[in-house]
């Protein structure tokens, strides 16, 4: 039992040294929210607005991602995709997005994202954007998100896409 417990911690502490930067604990608590899998969609040249993706997982108590912001970008805002009747329609959500104790919760292409807007440079692919996210128990979390193409690129051949 002793020799299992050890091995279930080496794994664990294994797991944390190879995670990359985006995946970091959100203040002090391990049980946290960690990110992954960030990137923004690499907008037209003339837009106003890029689209970013992210999966948050919450290894702690129920929380709620309430706010967002990006240096390079005069606002970023949670949104949400639904349907009215037959149109697909982009909705802000100011009261921020539930994260559920123990879940994982996609910003995906059709359904919740961040919009990055007015952007102070065009973006290039490749570039780094790097986004704070506020949560509700006062945590903030820096992450690095990768600009890509309309796809995913590299990234959904990694699951971004799920």
């Amino acid at each position: 039992m002793v020799q299992r417990a050890c091995c279930l911690g080496l794994a664990a502490v294994m797991g944390l040294a190879a995670s990359p930067p985006a995946t970091a604990a959100a203040g002090r608590d391990s049980a946290s929210v960690v990110a992954s899998e960030a990137w923004v969609r690499l907008p037209p040249p003339a837009a106003a607005v890029a689209a970013g993706y992210v999966e948050l997982h919450n290894g702690g108590a129920a929380n709620r991602l309430v706010a967002a912001s990006a240096a390079g970008f005069g606002q970023v805002q949670i949104h949400a995709m639904r349907m009215d009747g037959e149109v697909m329609r982009m909705q802000a959500l100011p009261d921020g997005l539930p994260l559920p104790a123990g879940k994982i919760t996609s910003l995906r292409p059709g359904g919740y994202h961040l919009m990055l807007m007015m952007p102070k440079r065009p973006l290039q692919e490749g570039q780094h954007v790097r986004v704070r996210l506020q949560f509700a128990h006062g945590d903030a979390l820096p992450v690095a998100f990768v600009v890509r193409d309309g796809m995913g690129g590299p990234a959904s051949q990694h699951g971004a896409n799920r």
